[in-house]
């Protein structure tokens, strides 16, 4: 059976995409576990995950065996169990984590894409969330996040109303961070990951951990965690970073 993903390491930069037009649960599992083995592997500087899947399929295939005691058997069907784990995956990696953005994104791919820190979109995306207009709630996760990323109004309007996006009105409501030409999208996106690979992936780290547990505190309780982190956590790239600064070159940096 082919792998229902296909991944790459190249210049620091993990590289994942969908090998089929729709998300199942093998997806959904390869995902999940791919992004925890790259959160651990110091060869692996940045993630980018390709999000143009136009929602899951009909068939989801196989419950996995790892959380079989889970499976419901009542009438209204199984929960988003893989779903969850996935999206709670990327959220928990503090590594830097990219979004690509083309043609189809629907459903459950718009999740993926906005946990991501950052989300690139070719000119030819037509982004829609149709899964209310299909009689389906989105408990994946995307109801939390999607109000915090682009306010309350417009994720009402994606997740009640269903629109259709195209990249430039994703880039309006600040849901995409940069857009490209269709044909040179490829191209420029990998430019701007290797950047990222080579930036000083701890600090990347420590700002992710500040960030994303703050969005729920007071602004004191924020200020003590922030300062918790910081004396807590080392990041070895800034000496070069100092150095590379007095001495006038670009640094290199390691990401530890």
């Amino acid at each position: 059976m082919p792998s229902p993903l296909g991944v790459k390491l190249q210049d620091g930069a993990l590289y994942i995409k969908g090998n089929h037009p729709t998300i199942d649960y093998s997806a959904l599992e390869m995902l999940r576990e791919t992004v925890k083995d790259a959160s651990d592997d110091p060869s692996v500087r940045a993630i980018s995950i390709d999000v143009s899947w136009d929602g899951v399929a009909e068939d989801m295939g196989n419950w996995p065996d790892r959380i079989a005691h889970r499976h419901p058997k009542g009438s209204h069907g199984p929960g988003p169990l893989v779903e969850q784990d996935t999206v709670r995956s990327i959220r928990e990696c503090m590594k830097p984590t990219i979004a690509l953005l083309s043609d189809q994104v629907n459903g459950l791919a718009i999740d993926l894409a906005a946990v991501c820190d950052i989300r690139y979109a070719s000119k030819n995306l037509q982004m829609t969330d149709d899964r209310v207009r299909r009689g389906r709630t989105a408990a994946t996760g995307i109801t939390y996040i999607l109000p915090k990323l682009i306010g309350q109004s417009q994720a009402m309007r994606i997740l009640l109303l269903g629109d259709t996006l195209d990249a430039e009105e994703a880039s309006r409501i600040h849901f995409v961070h940069e857009t490209f030409d269709t044909h040179t999208f490829r191209k420029e996106i990998e430019e701007r990951i290797r950047k990222i690979a080579k930036m000083p992936t701890r600090a990347w780290e420590i700002h992710k951990m500040q960030v994303l547990p703050q969005l729920d505190l007071p602004f004191e309780a924020a200020m003590t965690h922030s300062l918790g982190i910081r004396q807590t956590h080392v990041i070895e790239d800034r000496v070069e970073g100092m150095r590379a600064w007095r001495e006038k070159r670009e640094p290199e940096f390691t990401g530890r």
